[in-house]
Formats: structure tokens, sequence, C-alpha cells
């Protein structure tokens, strides 16, 4: 049995919020954490937790494991410059020019992939980036169309290989300016990753925790 640390109601609460906010269920946690279920109840019920268990749960969240072992109040967390979003999956040449048209600057995030295939059609996407954002600008209905059609090929290719693709844009306040910029922010996920959610209508999201200024 692992050693346990005192009592954390801030813990608990903390712990339960960042896993609210990406729409997991304690099962999905305890899978990513690498901890079981029963661990995962014990620390969003009175926030008891060895080190290595909140190690598990802050990589899971994407956070510093200090916010775990020191948390803060929750009221003081909020002026944090990231929140969590859930990005919703690209599944259409269509869908993707609607998130990267217009955007002022671009994110572009991945798992980790081994297979050269999977590697590759990840950089395809990327690639084909790059030139469509300067093509989709000033494209009349049926230049629009082409792209579009090209973008849908590298999503397919990209799901063939056992990822998929996820996006949003977003309006951020650049640092140190009063001026707003768009941020276009895209996620490449494994097809069966543990993190991904759906919506009651089905719809496949995946959570990121996403700066709220930019640069």
């Amino acid at each position: 049995m692992e050693e346990k640390l005192a009592k954390s109601i801030k813990r608990a609460k903390l712990v339960k919020k960042e896993r609210s906010d990406r729409a997991w269920t304690q099962t999905q946690l305890a899978e990513i954490s690498g901890v079981t279920l029963r661990t995962i109840q014990r620390v969003e019920k009175d926030g008891a937790a060895s080190f290595e268990t909140m190690m598990g749960i802050a990589n899971a969240f994407d956070i510093d494991v200090k916010e775990l072992s020191q948390p803060e109040p929750l009221k003081q967390r909020k002026k944090k410059q990231k929140s969590v979003y859930l990005l919703p999956r690209i599944v259409s040449g269509n869908s993707l020019s609607n998130v990267i048209s217009g955007a002022d600057q671009f994110q572009v995030e991945h798992d980790e992939a081994s297979d050269p295939r999977s590697i590759s059609a990840m950089k395809g996407i990327i690639e084909l980036l790059k030139g469509d954002i300067v093509r989709l600008h000033d494209a009349d209905m049926s230049s629009r169309l082409q792209v579009e059609a090209e973008m849908t090929q590298e999503i397919q290719g990209l799901e063939k290989y056992g990822f998929y693709l996820f996006g949003i844009k977003r309006e951020i306040p650049k640092v140190d300016s009063d001026k707003e910029i768009t941020m276009c922010t895209l996620f490449m996920s494994h097809s069966k990753s543990p993190k991904i959610v759906t919506d009651k209508r089905s719809n496949m999201m995946v959570p990121a925790v996403l700066t709220e200024l930019a640069q």
C-alpha cells in the first residue's frame, strides 16, 4: 500500500474540478493517471494521496505537480493564464477551413507516434496547412472547394493510421496589449486515447490546456 500524505480538501476540490473541466469520468482519470479507480475516489473525497499518485494525476492534467502538492484556493487559481478547453473533432476539410480561416496565430500539438506512417501523415497535415492558409485567404468558391477536398483527404489519411484531428479557434488578448488576436489550435490525438470524450450527440472532443495570452 502506498504511503499517504496528509489529507487536503483543497487538493480534493482541485482534482475534481480539473477532471470535470475535461469531462472525464473517475475511471478515465484513473486510466490516464496510471492509478486505481479507488485511489481517484479517495483523492476526490479527502485529498489523501502519495507523491507518486499526485505525479500521475498532474501528468494526466498537464499541470505542475506543485499545484497538487501545494494547492491554492480555487478562487486564486482563476487568475491563472491557462484554461482547459474541449477541442471538437475535425472530420472534413470544410470544418478544418472554418477553424483555420482568419486565424492570426497557430498552435499544433500531437500525441507521440512511433509508426513512421503516422508520423508521415501528421507531417502531411502540417505541410498542407502551411500552403492552404495562404490559398484560402483569397480563394473563390471553386478554389475553396478544391482546397477543402485536399484537406479532407489528408484528414482521412491521418485517421487511417490511428490519429484523429481536433481543433478550435479563439479570440485571446496579446501580452502587454489591449488588442486581441485569433488563435487556432489543432491537436492530433491517438484515436484510442482515453482522454477523448463524447458529448450528448456523440461528438468527440479532446481536452487541452491552452494559454489565455498570445505572444
